[in-house]
């Protein structure tokens, strides 16, 4: 295994096996995504509080 020709054979070898149908996003991909839904989610709630708030506070001044 010392060779470099049979290093690159061993490092290629799992590639061949890998395709389109193979290869899914699995259980860290849904973590990711459901993790930046609730970060989105959480932000616009904010958003939206602190907007509701700068209305308000405009209300009050009249203008």
């Amino acid at each position: 295994m010392s060779d470099p020709i049979s290093l690159a054979t061993f490092l290629a070898e799992p590639a061949r096996e890998l395709n389109e149908f193979t290869v899914t996003p699995g259980v860290l991909g849904f973590t990711v995504f459901a993790a930046l839904g609730a970060v989105v989610w959480i932000l616009l709630r904010s958003m939206s509080g602190r907007l509701n708030r700068l209305d308000a506070r405009r209300d009050e001044r009249g203008d």
